[in-house]
């Protein structure tokens, strides 16, 4: 096993060069529809209003996908194939059956539960009953189609099929701002939902045939099966473990959304904007992170496989995430150091064009600051948690996430009392350290999760 996992490494390394420019296309494009937003529309009250469900929306999708069943399916596919193609086909079907019949009326549910808790925070925001639902009604189904779309990306990427999802996220921004530019003047603020509809639409229709042939089944295979298998059971179960961490983490930016909308007009956009800064030191590693989640399931369940793996690949795994820690620092301590001196010529650069004021800017930029200094901590966060995944050590994660969620509206509320919206953003730093030092403690000192067979 330890020549196995050793000719893994070469592997992971070429997967990260060439995805990673690939996938920085698509974020780019991602914060371009941001900058796009913030040129055309500014930061009325409307726009609270779009980034505040728009923000939700985000939220359910991580719930329902991206922070739990892709989570869940690519380190179980991984070890289905590690038994044959035929053993992964039947994981794929049994789970993905389950999972179309679930997830639509759990997103359903899950949106009516935040429209009735969001109205505390922005009951109509100026627009007519006609714009408001039809907005809300736009985000459930952008939530849905996004929701089926991670999991078309779980199936590829567990097959290191990388290069089509990433092409595919980088194609979706010019369809998104090609659609907000056309239906803008008769559309209004709707024209958003819908420009996001499209671009999650778009990334299924072009995935869903790869994942057939990857998976040599036929599109009339994947049909509802109430039936459950040991797959199923597990999903269900992992999965409601993840669900959990997703809240914990997920909730916390629509708990600092939610207490900023009360410090006035234009403190959840500020909050936005600041934030979707982050998104690009975030950028930099998070497209690694598929790439290293699969490798990492694949070495994983090579060791369930081996009689000798917990003293073999056990070793080789911790080796292989120390490195992927090391060039985290490499790589991004200049990066954040820079980035922080020059926020202020970042903001201006990239918000300065259209309606958003020159103190507006600003304030901008002093929310990017704070954020920018809990920046490290969260990264190497992101990268061990992928390693918890891979082994399927899910209670580590949802642990890590809930004491986040306990502290931080605590956090916040005291902030807030003496720093206003600077507050909610120093929330955020200071929390991201403890994390870290639980999240690496648990990884490097705990003991690797036995499964039943």
């Amino acid at each position: 096993m330890p020549d196995n996992a050793s000719q893994t490494e070469p592997s992971i390394l070429k997967n990260v060069l060439l995805i990673t420019p690939l996938s920085l296309i698509g974020h780019a494009g991602t914060l371009l529809i941001y900058i796009v937003l913030a040129t055309w529309f500014g930061d009325p009250v409307e726009m609270d209003f779009i980034y505040y469900y728009w923000g939700i929306a985000v939220f359910l999708i991580q719930l329902l996908s991206a922070a739990s069943a892709y989570s869940v399916l690519v380190p179980l596919l991984a070890e289905a194939r590690a038994k044959g193609e035929t053993e992964a086909q039947r994981c794929v079907l049994s789970i993905f059956s389950r999972y179309m019949t679930v997830m639509p009326w759990l997103c359903c549910l899950l949106v009516a539960i935040s429209w009735t808790i969001s109205q505390r925070f922005l009951p109509n925001a100026e627009l007519s009953s006609v714009a408001t639902i039809g907005i809300v009604c736009g985000f459930l189904c952008f939530t849905i189609i996004a929701s089926v779309r991670w999991m078309f990306k779980a199936i590829l990427d567990t097959y290191q099929a990388f290069q089509l999802p990433v092409i595919a996220q980088g194609l979706r921004a010019a369809l998104v701002i090609g659609t907000i530019y056309l239906c803008k003047p008769s559309l209004t603020w709707f024209s958003i939902p819908l420009a996001l509809i499209l671009g999650e639409l778009f990334q299924v229709i072009v995935l869903f045939p790869r994942c057939c042939a990857v998976l040599n089944l036929k599109a009339r295979h994947l049909k509802p099966d109430l039936q459950e298998t040991p797959y199923t059971k597990r999903f269900l179960h992992q999965c409601l473990l993840m669900m959990g961490a997703a809240v914990a983490d997920g909730i916390n930016p629509v708990v600092d959304r939610g207490m900023a909308s009360t410090l006035g007009t234009s403190s959840v956009s500020k909050l936005d904007y600041a934030l979707r800064l982050c998104a690009i030191p975030e950028t930099l590693t998070s497209v690694a992170l598929p790439v290293l989640l699969s490798h990492w399931a694949k070495i994983s369940s090579s060791e369930m496989q081996s009689e000798n793996g917990s003293t073999a690949n056990g070793t080789q795994l911790k080796r292989s995430v120390w490195q992927g820690v090391v060039a985290l620092l490499v790589l991004m301590v200049p990066f954040l150091t820079g980035f922080y001196f020059l926020r202020e010529n970042i903001v201006s650069i990239l918000y300065g064009h259209g309606k958003l004021s020159e103190v507006g800017q600003f304030h901008i930029a002093s929310l990017l600051g704070i954020y920018l200094l809990g920046m490290l901590p969260r990264l190497i966060s992101r990268l061990l948690i992928r390693a918890h995944l891979a082994r399927q050590a899910h209670k580590a994660v949802f642990t890590a996430t809930l004491i986040r969620l306990i502290l931080n509206p605590v956090f916040n509320w005291l902030f807030m009392q003496y720093w206003g919206l600077e507050g909610v953003a120093w929330s955020t730093t200071l929390l991201s350290y403890p994390i870290l030092a639980y999240i690496a403690i648990a990884f490097w000192g705990g003991q690797r999760r036995q499964t039943k067979r």
